[in-house]
């Protein structure tokens, strides 16, 4: 392998994705070639000012996709909310390897011809496509794969999700996932079409039940709200009284008729919303997640990132947030080893385990 660090072209900067930039920027073994933002305000704005640290990199910010697609680099960490399979497409033609958490984890379980162009733009290229994440990704399918390692036999899988929306700050929490909109909305059909998120997760259960050696032969999903009480303000925005405060969405997967697999996610902007919803104090009041191997023997593992664990000051770099991070690093962590790999469609179960570094 060649000493240069890595030639990282960088797409999207939300929450996690400008916590991903300022990680390529500090990483040794990284060198970002290339940034792609959608907004005005920081066209042409050097990358370590677009990121809020650092001194300037001398890479500066453009929205020209076609500019980006010229830019010799290794690999391509996407992270944009909502992929673009035409983008995604051609970054792979162009010979970049890319590592994405906007879905598309197994994406033959919803289109086959998407799946086709994936794999004909990796073949093209001699790319390789990577979809990694807090959840979809590292919970879902990392973790559940990592405790299978001391199972003789597994015969149901729970993946319990409980996400505190109320902390995290992206203002599409609202617009796209429709919390504060009114039952009224629910009624008309108003509230946003979350396919690309039932996607998100479908594809995840099928691709964990595939790295388990089993193809699952359905995938049903179910999604219920919780109003709020009271008029409140959470990091993203305003929660209207009557408004939607809480998601629960239930996702199973069967094989014969014997559903095998269950992720829950309870996605929430207050907690006491009402019986069968977490309450002050589960959960220290913050997210969590819970994954449960019914098996040979049975196995649990519960999930929280935090600030800190030992009472350290919270981090003063701008829109930090714990959960944001650790998707941020779900995706730069895996960069060397999806460049490393050979060219195709990866999944989890494909790839060395990607790990962090400790401090020296």
């Amino acid at each position: 392998m060649s000493d240069r660090p890595l030639r990282v072209i960088h797409c999207g900067t939300g929450v996690a994705g400008l916590q991903a930039l300022r990680a390529i920027l500090s990483r040794d073994g990284l060198q970002l070639a290339g940034l792609l933002i959608h907004g005005e305000k920081h066209e042409g704005a050097d990358a370590a000012t677009v990121a809020g640290s650092g001194a300037p990199c001398g890479v500066l910010a453009t929205r020209d996709f076609d500019t980006l697609l010229r830019t010799p680099a290794d690999v391509v960490c996407y992270m944009l909310l909502i992929p673009d399979v035409d983008q995604i497409c051609a970054l792979l033609a162009s010979g970049k390897s890319v590592v994405t958490t906007a879905g598309l984890m197994l994406p033959g379980w919803h289109s086959r011809e998407t799946e086709a162009r994936l794999q004909q733009a990796c073949r093209e290229g001699g790319s390789s496509f990577y979809v990694t994440g807090i959840n979809p990704g590292w919970v879902d399918e990392i973790l559940p794969l990592t405790m299978s390692a001391l199972t003789r036999e597994i015969r149901h899988i729970h993946i319990l999700e409980y996400a505190d929306c109320s902390k995290y700050p992206a203002p599409h929490i609202l617009s796209i996932m429709g919390f504060g909109r009114s039952a009224e909305d629910i009624e008309a059909g108003k509230l946003p079409d979350l396919a690309v998120m039932r996607e998100f997760f479908t594809q995840s259960l099928a691709a964990l039940a595939q790295g388990l050696g089993v193809q699952l032969d359905r995938i049903e999903d179910t999604r219920e709200y919780a109003f709020a009480a009271r008029a409140y303000d959470i990091a993203a925005g305003h929660i209207p009284a009557g408004g939607i405060a809480g998601q629960r969405w239930r996702w199973t997967g069967s094989v014969g008729g014997q559903v095998r697999i269950v992720q829950e996610t309870y996605w929430i902007t207050a907690f006491d919303l009402g019986a069968g919803w977490p309450a002050s104090g589960d959960t220290d009041n913050d997210t969590q997640w819970r994954v449960t191997l019914e098996g040979s023997p049975s196995l649990r593992c519960t999930f929280q990132p935090r600030y800190s664990f030992l009472g350290r000051a919270l981090e003063t770099v701008p829109d930090y947030n714990p959960s944001g991070l650790a998707t941020a690093m779900a995706a730069v962590n895996s960069l060397a080893p999806v460049s490393a790999a050979g060219p195709g469609l990866l999944t989890s179960a494909d790839l060395p385990l990607p790990r962090g570094r400790l401090a020296a």
